[in-house]
Formats: structure tokens, sequence, C-alpha cells
């Protein structure tokens, strides 16, 4: 599921505003919690037997339960903030992805590389990580995965971001020259 950066942004946003909005309905469920606790603020204890001792036990049992609807939305905010956070880090990353990309004159090609060459790919949507070119092949690249060959990753040219070589690093395949 490859977003664009807008959509990727607007996600971000709409889970900022549902966070926002938990926050706010938990803090009107602690309010409501609050105020049902008002008739136990001078720490009278509920007396057995006295006539008001049920009454004063539904009234502690509600605002229990209302404290607890509380947390519990408290919880959901902290979970959609959290969500959000992490839309908002992956748009950010979608639109630095984009922003490489968009400036290319021409995809890489196999004439690009040679081994050798220190590459950035995407490995997934927006993660990336760079290796070592081991191997120039007609679609892909293999990298050397440091394992000795049991993990060399192979990885599709469109998938590659950057190349570095002699300390030169270069995003647009038509602006580096191939030795």
């Amino acid at each position: 599921m490859t977003d664009t950066p807008e959509e990727a942004r607007r996600k971000a946003e709409r889970l900022q505003e549902k966070a926002d909005k938990l926050t706010a309905e938990a803090e009107r469920r602690s309010a409501i919690a609050h105020d049902m606790y008002g008739r136990f603020a001078g720490g009278q204890p509920l007396l057995r037997g006295h006539h008001s001792y049920r009454s004063a036990r539904r009234t502690k049992d509600r605002a229990d339960a209302a404290s607890e609807r509380a947390v519990d939305a408290y919880k959901a905010a902290e979970r959609a903030r959290a969500e959000a956070k992490w839309a908002s880090n992956r748009a950010d990353a979608i639109e630095a992805v984009a922003a490489v990309t968009s400036t290319r004159e021409r995809p890489w090609g196999p004439s690009d590389f040679q081994v050798g060459d220190i590459v950035t790919v995407r490995v997934f949507e927006i993660s990336t990580s760079t290796y070592r070119v081991k191997r120039v092949n007609k679609k892909t690249l293999t990298l050397d995965g440091g394992g000795g060959g049991w993990d060399d990753p192979k990885r599709e040219y469109d998938r590659v971001l950057s190349r570095t070589r002699d300390d030169i690093t270069i995003t647009n395949p038509a602006a580096g020259g191939t030795r």
C-alpha cells in the first residue's frame, strides 16, 4: 500500500485530530468522575448500618466506574497519539523518498554501478539501508549483506536512492558519470 506524500500527510493529520478529540473526551470524563466524588470530599468514611450507606455506596460505585471510563479514554487517546506520531513519521519518510526520486532525470541502470560502490536502497516502502555492491546484474544489484554470501540481498534498480563512489554521492543517475 504505497501512499503519495499528500495522502500520508492527510492520514497523519486525521489521526492527530482523532487523538485531540479523544484527549478532550478523556478530560471531560475525568471532570465528571471528579465531580461525582464531591460527596466524599470531607473524608467521611462509608458507615455500615447508617441510613445513608446504600446511597453513598451507589454514588461511590458510579464514581469509580466513571473514573475507569476516564482512564480507558486516556489510554485510547495515548494510543491514538502514538498512531498519529507514527503516521507523521511515515509521511515524513515518504516525502523524503519522493524528494529524492522526483529529481531524477532518468532511472538507474546497470551502467551506473560497479562493484564496490556504496548504495542506499529502499528496503520496504519507507525504510532504507546502505550496502556495498557485490555484483551488478541485468535487473538487480547483489548487495553485500555481511554474512559471507548467504544473506546477500538483491534489490531492483528502482529501489536505489543514492550511490557513493570515491566519496562522491549522487542521487540523480544522469548527474553522475560512469567509469
